[in-house]
């Protein structure tokens, strides 16, 4: 066989794998220009689309295309993002979106737009699916099966407050111990003043009573820097856990304005790319 000939056989072969590559990067433009944003998720995972949506498996030569624009994906997310973006805060209008710096394709979902939200997830634009906080998620959970008066800290909480009023009664009691070491001092001076002891009286017992009473209080007195040290922390501790609880208690009054439950919530979250697709192709 000649080179010719080799050539011959494997000419159709490799034209049809070329006009299917320009056919495809041809379709994408098209999609872009026209602005069929459906058509251009399709073009850039038809398998994805395909068996999420159509529920049909999609053509592998087709499917397998999408690497021919992987230089330039973040350029395409750029594209999509808006319509995306438009799409998730008027339907979970609770949700702020902010854009990961230096990744077109990625943004960070919170709940809610208050101070110190939480990032519920990353929100990725190609795909559009949501990675969520599986940590978060389970406490949305916890804390809508839990009775209204209590919440995920409450145990806590209680356990941390009796340490405080612990500690808080000690250092309340300083002054009280800081007026009787002063008496007691000043009795022990007196006996060093007066040879005849206390009242005119040598009493060797009374004296080392008071010094060994005046020994425990310095004692305690000295456990004083300790104690606040303590108590600031566990006064930190609760706030840290009321903080949690509150936060928790936004999140899930924000979202049950809107769903029925978070199972729900968490639901049309998962299913976020087919909900959108079909909004798309509402259009």
């Amino acid at each position: 066989m000649t080179i010719k000939d080799t050539q011959t056989i494997l000419q159709p072969e490799l034209v049809n794998q070329l006009e299917r590559k320009i056919s495809y990067l041809r379709d994408l433009q098209s999609a872009i220009k026209n602005n069929q944003i459906s058509e251009v998720y399709q073009l850039i995972d038809l398998h994805k689309f395909n068996d999420r949506f159509k529920n049909i498996s999609s053509e592998t030569s087709m499917a397998q295309l999408d690497y021919l624009v992987v230089d330039i994906k973040k350029d395409i997310a750029a594209f999509l993002a808006p319509e995306l973006i438009n799409y998730i805060v008027t339907n979970f209008d609770f949700l702020t979106l902010e854009p990961v710096a230096d990744n077109a394709t990625l943004y960070d979902v919170y709940l809610g737009d208050w101070w110190d939200h939480r990032q519920l997830g990353t929100l990725n634009v190609l795909t559009v699916t949501l990675t969520g906080n599986d940590a978060i998620i389970s406490e949305l959970l916890e804390t809508s099966e839990l009775p209204v008066t209590e919440t995920i800290n409450t145990t806590k909480i209680q356990e941390v407050k009796k340490v405080i009023a612990g500690l808080e009664s000690f250092l309340a009691d300083n002054t009280k111990r800081s007026l009787e070491l002063q008496v007691i001092e000043d009795q022990l001076s007196e006996m060093a003043t007066n040879k005849s002891g206390l009242f005119g009286r040598s009493d060797k017992v009374t004296r080392e009573a008071l010094e060994k009473k005046q020994e425990l209080l310095v004692a305690t007195q000295k456990r004083v820097p300790e104690v606040e040290e303590k108590l600031n922390k566990q006064q930190a501790y609760l706030l840290r856990f009321e903080k949690e609880d509150t936060l928790r208690q936004l999140e899930l009054q924000a979202i049950l304005a809107h769903f029925v439950d978070v199972p729900t919530f968490i639901t049309e979250l998962q299913h976020i790319y087919m909900s959108y697709m079909a909004k798309l192709d509402q259009k």
